[in-house]
């Protein structure tokens, strides 16, 4: 078998691992949308990131909101980005080590108005007047987090996407939620290295997972160094793309240029005309 033979065939495997979903008539009106990153936040003297004030913020300013879910110990589904709580209480605990009553008695960034809100308290605070993209964290009990959004999701009157790093999540509403939009997140190999072995690395950073999560659209890292992954979706594929997170004006330019979900910080909005 010659050479060229075999670089069609990997080039074929490789296209197949990694082709995402075919419903461009689905998430086509989301190109070009904007989310505020865990809320419109300020570390320094504004709202602390994921709270009821930084989602309100972003809301009476008309932004679409990103948000994070993962379950508390006694399995409530909580808005909290990291693992554990060491960033912004101090405290080196996990969430799911702790109960949500117990999660509420810390105060973030030491403000003693900025607690961890449940997703109910959030839902209820946005009330469907600006769009949410929700990613689901990788925990112990993913496929109960998954079912437990769709739950929560059930009745709600505005529009939602979701995303997730973890393929297996993102095939899970594939195959049990397929009215829901579905995005893979992605980044750059380095990032992967302390959390997972190099095979999985790869395999993440690759977006071989799509095969089984046939996402509708990727999240790439747009800061990190250029990867082969995002080059791949956006030429071979043409997939509907969303960056993060963008802070400066110069990379906002540039995503809303191609014409991507925006998910951003501070400056990075997009320029207005």
């Amino acid at each position: 078998m010659s050479i060229w033979i075999l670089l069609l065939i990997a080039f074929a495997v490789l296209a197949f691992m990694t082709h995402p979903s075919l419903r461009r008539a689905k998430i086509a009106p989301w190109r070009g949308r904007q989310f505020a990153h865990r809320g419109l936040h300020d570390p320094r003297r504004g709202p602390v990131e994921n709270t009821l004030p930084a989602f309100e913020a972003a809301r009476d300013a008309g932004f679409g909101i990103e948000l994070d879910i993962q379950f508390s110990r006694d399995m409530q589904v909580v808005v909290f980005h990291d693992d554990d709580l060491a960033r912004l209480t101090g405290d080196p605990r996990k969430v799911r080590e702790l109960t949500l009553s117990e999660l509420q008695e810390l105060p973030l960034l030491g403000r003693s108005g900025a607690r961890i809100p449940t997703l109910r308290q959030v839902l209820d605070a946005v009330g469907g007047t600006v769009p949410l993209l929700i990613e689901l964290k990788n925990g112990r009990n993913n496929d109960r987090l998954c079912q437990a959004l769709t739950e929560h999701l059930k009745d709600y009157p505005g529009e939602y996407i979701i995303e997730s790093f973890n393929p297996l999540i993102v095939a899970w509403f594939r195959f049990h939620a397929p009215d829901v939009i579905r995005g893979q997140l992605v980044d750059a190999l380095p990032a992967y290295r302390p959390v997972v072995n190099a095979a999985a690395g790869v395999f993440m950073a690759g977006l071989l997972g799509n095969c089984l999560s046939r996402p509708d659209f990727v999240a790439y890292n747009a800061n990190a160094p250029r990867f082969f992954a995002p080059h791949m979706q956006r030429f071979l594929f043409r997939t509907p793309m969303a960056a993060w997170t963008v802070r400066d004006r110069e990379l906002a330019a540039l995503v809303q240029k191609r014409g991507e979900m925006n998910i951003f910080e501070g400056e990075g909005r997009f320029p207005t005309k």
